[in-house]
């Protein structure tokens, strides 16, 4: 009779869970489909490479029936980003000519301008083109119509990918939550930091310009707490100037300082995965995105299809520099690596741009466009020599493919200390190497299995998730759109530097301790002198 009336009980749960289920009890609080998704790229500056990142990340939320509009200036450079990214464009007014941005934007990103750049020449350039940082924000918020259209529009969510901070400002102005995307493991005004992530000196590199490892010297965690605290800070005072000005003007959340609001951001998608990272601390709402460019290879046109085939077992190498680069700028090394490549059994295809090489060799295709994707994917690539970009970066490994590395720039030199350290290639100095040292190089790449190993065991690793990462931004886009992304936020960023480090705590208890030793010293001292003066007879007469 006991276990009848517990098996009626029983089956009397699972019905009142069914109702409930059917009922819609523990549904999403908030519907998810047909959102209205703001993509803003407010700032007049950003690279293809970004464009191809963002379109990776908003083309799976317009598949999935959200709406996604641009927000730019007018006549922003915007190759790229795919139809397939957006749903509608939205441009607001600005005194540049297409002509005019195409030269910004090339200024940026020209090699001549940005090779070796270090952090006070990055600086010095941050110094220079400052006011360009902020000039589409400027030129946004005197736009009162755009603005009161976009009031009206009521969006979702907001998605950006920050160069200043603009679009957090526009966030808090729209009252829209927002979303940050890094195309890198950190940028300016976009780190861990920000976030309130814990980032220990001692073994996380946090310079975007160094080849610093998980494993640091004493002088290189010297320099790399140096640069995470003196300037980054001031590499960041100086990019977020303008809209630091704009937020003044418009009074928008005196209460909250711009880094602050960059806490604000529900989630982070960072350009990050740990079959190439060195693991770190992480915090709910920094979402790893790392490889989300990579897509299975599609068939390659016919005539680059005709030479690939044509290498045989040999196979083929691929030099790219990636979407902004197509030149050296160095006559005799162009003719060092041509020379070299001639000498190679495998067949070469070079994204290059200028005068033909004289020593080009008949194995050697050049061209001012390659689809880099596909080609990686092929299976006669048998390296990719490559400037060490992230995305490229992230390509090359989710295919397996070794990398040679150039790097020219920024967190290029960072990348390639990962590659090295991991074993998937190493990297080479373009403005001092030599055309042996370029051949040693390439040839070591070549015959030595261990890379190809090595980027076999790194790829499957990167595949080795629960989702790929164009399903888990989709996810994680549409986990803040039902219930907001308080919830996986650190408490650390609302907290300043004496709170976050519990300085306040350690001074308080040291006060204590201090005082408990005067206590002591003085109840001693006391008892010392008290049996001191009985112990002491007077003096006779």
């Amino acid at each position: 009779m006991a276990g009848s009336t517990l098996w009626n009980s029983y089956l009397k749960t699972i019905g009142i869970c069914i109702i409930f289920s059917f009922a819609g009890f523990g549904a999403s609080p908030l519907p998810t489909e047909g959102a209205k998704i703001l993509l803003s790229m407010t700032s007049i500056i950003n690279t293809p490479s970004q464009h191809i990142v963002i379109s990776a990340i908003t083309e799976p939320l317009v598949e999935r029936g959200h709406s996604v509009t641009l927000l730019a200036p007018m006549n922003k450079i915007t190759k790229g980003l795919t139809d397939a990214a957006v749903t509608d464009k939205k441009f607001f007014a600005s005194p540049r000519s297409r002509k005019e941005l195409e030269e910004i934007v090339a200024s940026f990103s020209s090699l001549a301008s940005l090779s070796g750049l270090g952090p006070f020449g990055a600086m010095k350039i941050l110094r220079e083109k400052v006011s360009l940082l902020g000039e589409g924000c400027v030129t946004l918020f005197s736009d009162t119509d755009t603005l009161d259209v976009l009031k009206k529009e009521k969006y979702d969510i907001i998605i950006t990918m920050p160069i200043g901070g603009c679009d957090f400002l526009l966030g808090q102005y729209l009252d829209v939550p927002y979303v940050a995307i890094s195309p890198v493991r950190r940028t300016i005004v976009v780190t861990e930091d920000h976030f309130g992530i814990p980032i220990p000196s001692s073994y996380v590199p946090f310079t975007l310009f160094l080849g610093f490892t998980d494993q640091m010297s004493f002088r290189e965690r010297l320099v790399n707490i140096f640069s995470r605290y003196v300037v980054m800070p001031t590499m960041e005072y100086i990019a977020t100037y303008p809209v630091q000005r704009i937020k003044r003007e418009f009074n928008i959340r005196p209460d909250l300082s711009l880094r602050q609001l960059t806490a604000e951001s529900k989630l982070w998608l960072v350009c990050s995965n740990f079959a190439f990272e060195f693991a770190q601390p992480t915090a709910p709402n920094w979402i790893p995105i790392g490889g989300i460019t990579a897509k299975p290879a599609k068939p390659l046109p016919k005539d680059l299809n005709d030479f690939v085939e044509g290498s045989g077992d040999h196979g083929i190498i691929v030099f790219t520099l990636g979407s902004s680069v197509t030149s050296l700028d160095n006559e005799i090394l162009v003719e060092s690596i041509a020379k070299v490549f001639s000498e190679l059994p495998q067949r070469v295809l070079w994204r290059y741009k200028g005068a033909k090489p004289r020593n080009l060799g008949n194995n050697t295709l050049i061209s001012d466009w390659l689809p880099q994707n596909d080609l990686l994917g092929h299976p006669k690539t048998r390296m990719l020599i490559y400037h060490g970009g992230a995305s490229g970066v992230y390509e090359a490994t989710s295919h397996g493919v070794p990398l040679l590395l150039m790097p020219l720039v920024a967190d290029q030199m960072a990348n390639a200390a990962r590659v090295e350290s991991k074993g998937l290639g190493f990297a080479v100095d373009k403005n001092t190497i030599t055309e042996e040292e370029f051949r040693v190089a390439v040839n070591e790449i070549l015959s030595n299995p261990k890379y190809k190993t090595n980027m076999a065991r790194a790829a499957a690793i990167m595949k080795d998730q629960p989702v790929p990462p164009r399903d888990a931004v989709v996810f994680w886009v549409e986990h803040v759109l039902k219930f907001g992304g308080d919830h996986l936020r650190l408490r650390a960023a609302d907290l300043n530097f004496i709170q976050h480090n519990s300085l306040d705590v350690l001074a308080f208890l040291l006060v204590i301790l201090l005082l408990e030793i005067y206590i002591i010293k003085w109840i001693v001292c006391r008892c010392c002198c008290s049996r001191s003066k009985k112990t002491t007879k007077p003096k006779s007469d």
